[in-house]
């Protein structure tokens, strides 16, 4: 049954610092905020990214059609297409020449025997160092629009990861609520029986206050896990476009499969992740616009060349963790299946009077315990898959 709520509004953004409003008016930019085309996706795709629900699988889709960050990088790449690494160089050499005419301008309006020449001067001597600036920028610059598209790429592949990250955080929160709320009513009932055990003389005052402070702990566990989740869902709601306050539906995260699982090979992906990453492929090209002979080349040189080292070791040890991730998912099942055949057990036993109530609900709060590590296991696995298939896909600790 579709999920009837509000639709996301239509997004408007508000963006460019100053740098980059002086860099729009070198290369002539005109600044407006644009989405993708109707004809980017099918209605039906439309249809499910315009509604009040988020799901794992559209992360990708919606951050790109509505991450504030992401429409802000593809205005700005919008000026940056197609450009040369001279006509990059120019422009900030342009910027150069504009703030020193400036700062001559100043000095040349006033001399020191006139009111305000020591505010001119000041503001003069402001615009010469921004000038300096922006000469030492013309002078090492070394990338064109390939460069610049490459590192807005990389930029929107991170928010993707950071969206999966904190949806898969959600779901381990969502997933630790069962446990946190049968330890409660077991710490809760213990304390009762406590309270009417210290009333009748057999309890301490020491022992009730210890069994007081527990369940005061079992709440306000389950209190910080609520608190967080909902400081999750607001998170989220800002990077996929939502309002802050807003209260989409969050589906839940897939398990990766066996057939997932089985489909990686780690010697192709480690030529794969070479030669896909971000970051060693805009320094190769960096690397062409860099003079010969000087240390600055030496240094690009030996940076693609660690770079090369850093990509295997990222993406073999993120191969290991997985692997860990793997074998602990199937622990936790297996401790998970135990625990479910002992408290089926304990009921058999409580419906015979062989147990108390309280140690019955001992049983049920180990079995939701083991329930709740059973699925942050399969959501762990999620993220050790996601954070080895990312290096793999360009996001490899290269530097």
């Amino acid at each position: 049954m579709k999920h009837k709520g509000k639709k996301k509004p239509l997004r408007r953004i508000r963006i460019f610092t100053a740098w980059c409003a002086a860099i729009g008016t070198v290369f002539g930019a005109s600044f407006t905020a644009c989405a993708s085309p109707e004809f980017a996706y099918p209605p039906e795709k439309w249809e499910t990214l315009r509604d009040n629900v988020m799901e794992y699988g559209e992360l990708a889709d919606l951050i790109h059609e509505y991450n504030a960050t992401v429409i802000n990088n593809r205005l700005a790449y919008d000026e940056y297409r197609g450009k040369s690494h001279d006509d990059l160089k120019n422009a900030y050499q342009d910027l150069a020449d504009q703030m020193y005419e400036s700062s001559d301008r100043l000095l040349d309006s006033v001399n020191e025997d006139q009111p305000g020449y020591g505010a001119a001067a000041a503001q003069a001597a402001l615009s010469r160092v921004q000038a300096e600036q922006n000469q030492d920028l013309a002078d090492a610059q070394n990338e064109d629009g390939a460069i610049k598209k490459l590192e807005y790429e990389r930029a929107e592949a991170e928010l993707v990861q950071q969206a999966q990250t904190k949806m898969i955080s959600y779901w381990q929160k969502e997933a630790a609520r069962p446990s946190l709320e049968a330890a409660c009513a077991l710490a809760e009932s213990q304390y009762e029986a406590a309270s009417l055990r210290a009333g009748a003389g057999m309890l301490s005052q020491a022992e009730l206050l210890a069994a007081g402070e527990k369940a005061e702990s079992a709440r306000a566990a389950l209190h910080t896990n609520e608190k967080e989740q909902d400081a999750l869902r607001g998170e989220l709601c800002v990077l996929l476009g939502w309002a802050h306050d807003a209260s989409p539906e969050i589906r839940p995260v897939p398990i990766p499969t066996e057939e997932e699982l089985a489909g990686i090979c780690l010697e192709e992906d480690l030529e794969r992740a070479e030669a896909v990453n971000y970051v060693q492929r805009a320094n190769e090209g960096r690397l062409k616009y860099t003079s010969a002979g000087g240390n600055q080349r030496e240094i690009m040189e030996k940076r693609i060349a660690a770079g090369a080292q850093n990509i295997r070791a990222d993406v073999s040890a993120k191969h290991r963790l997985l692997e860990q991730a793997r074998e602990q998912y199937s622990q936790a099942q297996m401790e998970w299946e135990l625990a479910e055949s002992q408290m089926a057990s304990a009921g058999m036993q409580r419906e015979l009077g062989m147990i108390s109530v309280n140690q019955y609900r001992e049983k049920q709060a180990e079995s939701a315990g083991k329930k709740a590590a059973f699925d942050q296991a399969g959501l762990s696995l999620r993220q050790a898959f996601e954070d080895y298939i990312w290096s793999v896909n360009g996001l490899a600790a290269a530097e």
